[in-house]
């Protein structure tokens, strides 16, 4: 689909499951439908990735992110809306095959795509992220949990409160 025809997204939700035993998951719920892309601590950080592409929509920069699974997973593009500067466009592309992993340039199938608020997905990507922060706080839920980037995702969080699209609502 042509970018230009995307109507702006308010509806979809993005929830980021950083789960135990080296695996978590990326889920999106659009329309009636769930998107699962699982990713393996093996070949991919993903609260690294998370947080490049949530400093990237600040920053109103491109990124391209490699979530990989074993095997495929998904490449995850974020554009610039040059006409509407408050949105970006996100697509996800599902890749398949390659057990080793893969890297961002991969193209794969487009299984979505969406015009959204920029500020409406940083807060997604970034609640999700803090919600991990705070859960791991407790011994129990650190069991089996890779190692998480607290420090970075508060500055990440000091970026987003300073910038345009602030102020964080997470503290």
């Amino acid at each position: 689909m042509n970018t230009l025809e995307l109507q702006l997204d308010d509806v979809t939700q993005f929830f980021c499951d950083v789960g135990q035993h080296g695996w978590s998951d990326l889920i999106v719920a659009h329309k009636a439908d769930l998107l699962v892309f699982r990713v393996s601590h093996v070949l991919t950080d993903f609260p690294a990735e998370v947080l490049k592409i949530a400093r990237a929509i600040i920053e109103n920069s491109p990124i391209r992110a490699a979530l990989c699974d074993e095997p495929g997973g998904a490449v995850i593009a974020v554009e610039p809306d040059k006409k509407q500067p408050h949105t970006s466009i996100l697509s996800i592309y599902e890749i398949h095959g390659e057990i080793a992993g893969f890297d961002e340039s991969e193209e794969g199938k487009l299984v979505l795509s969406l015009r959204i608020r920029r500020q409406r997905l940083v807060g997604m990507l970034l609640a999700e992220l803090w919600k991990t922060h705070v859960s791991l706080k407790h011994s129990s839920y650190q069991n089996d949990r890779s190692e998480f980037p607290h420090k970075e995702l508060k500055v990440i969080n000091n970026i987003w409160n300073a910038s345009d699209l602030g102020p964080s609502f997470l503290k």
